[in-house]
């Protein structure tokens, strides 16, 4: 096995990386577009014919938060369509035995009963607010489902729930929640400032610590066919999320912002699919949060600022 991860500088690109290599795979490891510009077609076929990749993890994607969501749509969609374009066509082209694909549950419709399960992921408009990400995630899940139907094309695909780790893009203005909040938290207990919190704290989100989110990529790339939630099954209000950063960092306050928007109020997803694998994850939050907190601390002079 040749294995090529995109996107494996981010969070679960990084954790996959690591236990790729932990267990003596051959991996080539793009993770940004210094090593490759997936946007531009003829970048990401050489980097395809150059190492001659037999599997892909395909991590990579323009992420902007939910903020980001808002003010940039069109480069949204146009980014992730033509990253998916290319690396699923590079794959095919080079005769790739199988492609993990990172999706999200963004895709699910806005008006679905929970917790959502696989087969609804298409039946409906999504939410607004993650409309264009959304779409771009939804194009290349028809895309790798057409490849199939054409040319037999084997494929995993994870709905990625809120994941978080070391090596989070921490950004307080663009970055998903959990590395944006932690952000936020660390400058105020620098400052004794306020985080001020989108929302009243009622949403809901599954999180996801990045290691489990490996390990359970590889599980798919091992035994997955099909399309896959990728969650803890376990749903847990913004509210607990921001009390415990707090508890982390103690020298900070907060208060909550209820003039932002709170995106889509409850997610739950039905994990039995990937659990019929053999997956489990092992990290409570409390305990990734520390983890991604204490990494973020040792590493901060080396991030870059936004």
């Amino acid at each position: 096995m040749r294995i090529l991860v995109t996107g494996a500088g981010g969070v679960v690109g990084a954790a996959l990386t690591s236990l790729l290599q932990s267990k003596g795979y051959n991996v080539k490891a793009l993770g940004s577009r210094r090593d490759c510009n997936l946007e531009n077609f003829e970048d990401t076929l050489r980097e395809f014919i150059v190492y001659g990749p037999t599997h892909v993890f395909h991590l990579a994607g323009a992420v902007y938060g939910l903020g980001g969501n808002l003010k940039f749509p069109a480069d949204i969609f146009r980014r992730n369509l033509l990253i998916n374009t290319h690396v699923i066509e590079a794959s095919r082209l080079l005769q790739v035995e199988k492609i993990v694909a990172m999706g999200t549950i963004a895709m699910y419709p806005a008006q679905v009963s929970m917790p959502f399960k696989e087969d609804d992921v298409l039946n409906g408009p999504v939410h607004e607010s993650e409309r264009f990400y959304a779409a771009a995630k939804r194009a290349m899940l028809e895309m790798l489902e057409s490849y199939k139907a054409q040319y037999g094309t084997n494929y995993a695909f994870a709905l990625s729930t809120n994941l978080y780790g070391p090596s989070d893009r921490f950004d307080e203005f663009y970055g998903h929640v959990v590395p944006s909040l932690i952000r936020k938290f660390h400058r105020a207990a620098s400052n004794k400032g306020i985080v001020e919190v989108w929302g009243d704290g009622s949403a809901e989100r599954d999180f996801l610590y990045s290691e489990d989110a490996a390990a359970a990529l590889l599980i798919l790339m091992e035994k997955g066919t099909g399309v896959f939630n990728l969650a803890t099954g376990v749903s847990t209000k913004i509210k607990f999320l921001v009390e415990t950063l707090h508890k982390l960092y103690p020298a900070a306050e907060y208060c909550w912002d209820t003039s932002k928007p709170l995106g889509q109020v409850e997610r739950s997803y039905d994990v039995s699919r990937i659990r019929r694998l053999g997956f489990e994850p092992q990290f409570l939050l409390e305990n990734g949060l520390r983890r991604t907190v204490d990494w973020y601390s040792d590493n901060l002079k080396h991030l870059r600022s936004y």
